[in-house]
Protein backbone atom coordinates (compact mmCIF):
# COMPACT_ATOMS: atom_id res chain seq x y z
CA UNK A 1 0.00 0.00 0.00
CA UNK A 2 2.86 2.38 0.85
CA UNK A 3 4.45 1.84 -2.59
CA UNK A 4 1.07 2.39 -4.30
CA UNK A 5 0.61 5.66 -2.39
CA UNK A 6 4.05 6.82 -3.51
CA UNK A 7 3.19 6.11 -7.14
CA UNK A 8 -0.06 8.12 -6.91
CA UNK A 9 1.80 11.00 -5.26
CA UNK A 10 4.44 10.92 -7.97
CA UNK A 11 1.83 10.91 -10.74
CA UNK A 12 0.24 13.98 -9.16
CA UNK A 13 3.56 15.76 -9.49
CA UNK A 14 3.61 14.99 -13.19
CA UNK A 15 0.71 17.34 -13.80
CA UNK A 16 1.97 20.09 -11.51
CA UNK A 17 3.82 23.24 -12.55
CA UNK A 18 4.09 25.55 -15.53
CA UNK A 19 4.42 24.27 -19.07
CA UNK A 20 5.55 25.78 -22.33
CA UNK A 21 2.61 25.62 -24.69
CA UNK A 22 2.95 24.70 -28.38
CA UNK A 23 2.52 28.31 -29.50
CA UNK A 24 4.85 29.76 -26.86
CA UNK A 25 8.31 29.30 -28.32
CA UNK A 26 11.43 29.39 -26.19
CA UNK A 27 13.57 32.53 -26.04
CA UNK A 28 10.79 34.99 -26.66
CA UNK A 29 11.68 38.45 -25.32
CA UNK A 30 12.43 39.35 -22.58
CA UNK A 31 13.67 35.78 -21.93
CA UNK A 32 15.75 35.80 -25.10
CA UNK A 33 19.27 35.20 -23.80
CA UNK A 34 21.26 32.53 -25.65
CA UNK A 35 24.44 30.83 -24.45
CA UNK A 36 25.01 29.69 -28.02
CA UNK A 37 25.29 25.98 -27.24
CA UNK A 38 23.27 22.92 -26.22
CA UNK A 39 21.92 24.44 -23.00
CA UNK A 40 19.63 26.61 -25.11
CA UNK A 41 17.36 23.60 -25.69
CA UNK A 42 16.22 23.77 -22.07
CA UNK A 43 16.89 27.26 -20.71
CA UNK A 44 15.13 30.63 -20.84
CA UNK A 45 16.79 33.65 -19.28
CA UNK A 46 16.47 37.41 -19.20
CA UNK A 47 19.82 39.20 -19.55
CA UNK A 48 20.41 42.45 -17.65
CA UNK A 49 23.18 44.77 -18.85
CA UNK A 50 24.85 47.63 -17.02
CA UNK A 51 23.09 50.78 -18.18
CA UNK A 52 26.36 52.72 -18.39
CA UNK A 53 28.99 50.22 -19.53
CA UNK A 54 26.81 47.74 -21.41
CA UNK A 55 28.55 44.87 -19.61
CA UNK A 56 26.53 41.81 -18.54
CA UNK A 57 25.25 42.00 -14.97
CA UNK A 58 22.77 39.19 -14.31
CA UNK A 59 20.54 36.43 -15.62
CA UNK A 60 17.10 35.50 -14.33
CA UNK A 61 15.18 32.58 -15.78
CA UNK A 62 14.45 28.88 -15.66
CA UNK A 63 15.51 25.37 -16.63
CA UNK A 64 12.91 23.14 -18.29
CA UNK A 65 12.33 19.41 -17.88
CA UNK A 66 10.00 16.86 -19.44
CA UNK A 67 8.58 13.92 -17.51
CA UNK A 68 9.11 10.46 -18.95
CA UNK A 69 6.04 8.88 -17.35
CA UNK A 70 8.29 6.55 -15.31
CA UNK A 71 8.72 6.44 -11.56
CA UNK A 72 12.05 6.15 -9.80
CA UNK A 73 11.72 3.11 -7.53
CA UNK A 74 14.38 4.33 -5.10
CA UNK A 75 12.79 7.70 -4.33
CA UNK A 76 9.21 7.22 -5.50
CA UNK A 77 9.53 10.41 -7.57
CA UNK A 78 8.55 10.87 -11.23
CA UNK A 79 11.54 10.73 -13.58
CA UNK A 80 12.31 13.75 -15.77
CA UNK A 81 15.15 14.94 -17.96
CA UNK A 82 16.01 18.10 -19.88
CA UNK A 83 14.38 18.40 -23.32
CA UNK A 84 17.08 17.47 -25.84
CA UNK A 85 16.05 19.65 -28.74
CA UNK A 86 15.14 18.95 -32.35
CA UNK A 87 16.43 16.04 -34.42
CA UNK A 88 16.42 12.42 -33.34
CA UNK A 89 14.70 13.11 -30.02
CA UNK A 90 12.02 15.55 -31.22
CA UNK A 91 12.04 17.33 -27.88
CA UNK A 92 12.01 21.00 -28.85
CA UNK A 93 9.98 23.07 -26.42
CA UNK A 94 7.20 25.05 -28.05
CA UNK A 95 7.56 23.12 -31.31
CA UNK A 96 7.18 19.40 -30.65
CA UNK A 97 4.12 18.05 -28.82
CA UNK A 98 5.78 17.79 -25.40
CA UNK A 99 5.10 19.50 -22.08
CA UNK A 100 8.16 21.48 -21.03
CA UNK A 101 7.81 22.02 -17.31
CA UNK A 102 9.76 24.50 -15.20
CA UNK A 103 12.09 22.36 -13.09
CA UNK A 104 14.32 25.07 -11.68
CA UNK A 105 14.57 28.83 -11.30
CA UNK A 106 17.95 30.25 -12.37
CA UNK A 107 19.88 33.26 -11.17
CA UNK A 108 23.18 33.96 -12.90
CA UNK A 109 26.20 36.23 -12.58
CA UNK A 110 28.92 36.60 -15.25
CA UNK A 111 32.36 35.12 -14.72
CA UNK A 112 35.08 32.91 -16.12
CA UNK A 113 36.47 29.45 -15.37
CA UNK A 114 39.21 27.09 -16.52
CA UNK A 115 37.99 23.95 -18.30
CA UNK A 116 39.13 20.65 -16.74
CA UNK A 117 37.22 17.75 -18.31
CA UNK A 118 33.95 16.30 -19.49
CA UNK A 119 34.49 12.54 -19.17
CA UNK A 120 35.24 11.19 -15.69
CA UNK A 121 35.16 8.17 -13.41
CA UNK A 122 31.35 8.32 -13.33
CA UNK A 123 31.01 8.75 -17.09
CA UNK A 124 30.09 11.80 -19.16
CA UNK A 125 28.33 14.56 -17.26
CA UNK A 126 28.35 18.32 -16.90
CA UNK A 127 31.82 19.63 -17.81
CA UNK A 128 34.07 20.33 -14.82
CA UNK A 129 35.49 23.84 -14.31
CA UNK A 130 38.27 25.11 -12.04
CA UNK A 131 37.64 28.36 -10.13
CA UNK A 132 38.75 30.12 -6.96
CA UNK A 133 37.08 30.60 -3.60
CA UNK A 134 38.43 34.14 -3.30
CA UNK A 135 38.96 36.93 -5.82
CA UNK A 136 42.55 36.93 -7.08
CA UNK A 137 44.06 40.10 -8.54
CA UNK A 138 46.43 38.11 -10.75
CA UNK A 139 44.02 35.35 -11.81
CA UNK A 140 44.08 34.46 -15.54
CA UNK A 141 40.78 36.31 -15.97
CA UNK A 142 38.49 38.45 -13.81
CA UNK A 143 35.50 36.73 -12.27
CA UNK A 144 37.18 33.34 -11.69
CA UNK A 145 35.60 33.04 -8.25
CA UNK A 146 32.51 31.39 -6.75
CA UNK A 147 30.02 34.26 -6.31
CA UNK A 148 28.76 35.36 -2.92
CA UNK A 149 26.24 35.57 -1.39
CA UNK A 150 24.27 32.60 -2.68
CA UNK A 151 24.70 28.95 -3.62
CA UNK A 152 26.14 29.10 -7.13
CA UNK A 153 27.02 25.51 -8.05
CA UNK A 154 27.10 25.49 -11.85
CA UNK A 155 29.24 27.22 -14.49
CA UNK A 156 28.22 27.28 -18.14
CA UNK A 157 30.24 28.69 -21.01
CA UNK A 158 29.18 30.95 -23.87
CA UNK A 159 30.11 30.76 -27.56
CA UNK A 160 30.49 33.29 -30.37
CA UNK A 161 26.80 32.87 -31.22
CA UNK A 162 25.66 34.01 -27.77
CA UNK A 163 24.00 37.40 -27.40
CA UNK A 164 26.24 38.01 -24.39
CA UNK A 165 28.33 41.17 -25.05
CA UNK A 166 31.48 39.09 -24.43
CA UNK A 167 30.72 36.70 -27.31
CA UNK A 168 33.14 38.41 -29.71
CA UNK A 169 36.05 37.63 -27.36
CA UNK A 170 35.34 33.87 -27.08
CA UNK A 171 38.34 31.80 -28.20
CA UNK A 172 38.19 28.94 -30.71
CA UNK A 173 38.87 26.49 -27.86
CA UNK A 174 35.76 27.63 -25.99
CA UNK A 175 33.55 28.08 -29.05
CA UNK A 176 31.96 24.62 -28.84
CA UNK A 177 28.35 23.48 -29.12
CA UNK A 178 28.50 20.80 -26.43
CA UNK A 179 30.60 19.58 -23.52
CA UNK A 180 32.20 16.69 -25.39
CA UNK A 181 33.59 19.06 -28.01
CA UNK A 182 35.29 21.12 -25.29
CA UNK A 183 37.35 18.08 -24.37
CA UNK A 184 38.03 16.81 -27.89
CA UNK A 185 40.55 18.28 -30.31
CA UNK A 186 40.82 17.94 -34.07
CA UNK A 187 43.84 19.91 -35.20
CA UNK A 188 44.54 23.63 -35.06
CA UNK A 189 41.05 24.56 -36.25
CA UNK A 190 39.37 22.70 -33.39
CA UNK A 191 41.60 23.03 -30.31
CA UNK A 192 40.81 21.40 -26.99
CA UNK A 193 39.56 23.66 -24.22
CA UNK A 194 41.48 21.79 -21.50
CA UNK A 195 43.37 24.34 -19.38
CA UNK A 196 41.72 27.19 -21.28
CA UNK A 197 39.80 30.02 -19.60
CA UNK A 198 36.27 30.35 -20.94
CA UNK A 199 33.78 33.14 -20.40
CA UNK A 200 30.38 32.21 -19.06
CA UNK A 201 27.93 32.36 -16.20
CA UNK A 202 27.76 31.04 -12.65
CA UNK A 203 24.24 29.76 -12.01
CA UNK A 204 22.32 29.48 -8.76
CA UNK A 205 19.59 26.88 -9.15
CA UNK A 206 16.39 26.49 -7.12
CA UNK A 207 14.12 23.49 -7.74
CA UNK A 208 10.46 24.43 -8.17
CA UNK A 209 9.14 20.91 -7.62
CA UNK A 210 10.35 17.48 -6.50
CA UNK A 211 11.30 14.90 -9.13
CA UNK A 212 13.98 12.37 -10.09
CA UNK A 213 16.37 14.02 -12.55
CA UNK A 214 17.88 11.68 -15.14
CA UNK A 215 21.26 12.97 -16.29
CA UNK A 216 24.80 11.74 -16.87
CA UNK A 217 23.93 8.10 -16.33
CA UNK A 218 22.34 8.78 -12.94
CA UNK A 219 18.87 9.34 -11.57
CA UNK A 220 19.13 12.10 -8.97
CA UNK A 221 16.31 12.78 -6.48
CA UNK A 222 15.61 16.52 -6.44
CA UNK A 223 13.61 18.17 -3.67
CA UNK A 224 11.81 21.48 -3.93
CA UNK A 225 14.16 24.31 -2.86
CA UNK A 226 17.82 25.26 -3.04
CA UNK A 227 19.69 22.74 -5.20
CA UNK A 228 23.48 22.25 -5.31
CA UNK A 229 23.17 18.59 -6.26
CA UNK A 230 21.81 18.32 -9.79
CA UNK A 231 24.19 20.56 -11.78
CA UNK A 232 27.29 20.76 -9.58
CA UNK A 233 30.34 21.11 -11.85
CA UNK A 234 32.87 23.48 -10.25
CA UNK A 235 35.99 22.60 -8.27
CA UNK A 236 38.57 24.74 -6.47
CA UNK A 237 41.45 22.26 -6.59
CA UNK A 238 42.50 19.53 -8.99
CA UNK A 239 45.18 16.85 -9.24
CA UNK A 240 47.30 17.62 -12.28
CA UNK A 241 47.38 14.19 -13.92
CA UNK A 242 45.83 14.94 -17.31
CA UNK A 243 47.46 14.67 -20.73
CA UNK A 244 47.21 18.45 -21.00
CA UNK A 245 48.55 19.90 -17.72
CA UNK A 246 46.09 22.19 -15.97
CA UNK A 247 47.72 25.25 -14.47
CA UNK A 248 46.62 27.14 -11.37
CA UNK A 249 43.98 29.85 -11.31
CA UNK A 250 45.80 31.57 -8.44
CA UNK A 251 48.87 33.75 -8.34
Amino acid sequence: MKKLTSIFSALALLSAGSTVLADNFLHKAPYDFLFGNHIDTHQENNLTLNAITGEPESLLGKFYIIFTGEIDEASGLPIAHHPRGAGEHNEECGVDPIDCVVGWEIRGVPGAAKFVSHAGVNGDDHPVWLVNRAEEDLAPAPGMVIPQPGYYSHFHWITTTSNDPRASTVSAACDKANAGQLEDADGANDPTAVNEVCQGWFLQITARKSFAFKHGGEIIPIRNGADIRSHLNIVTNYENDTIVPITTTRD
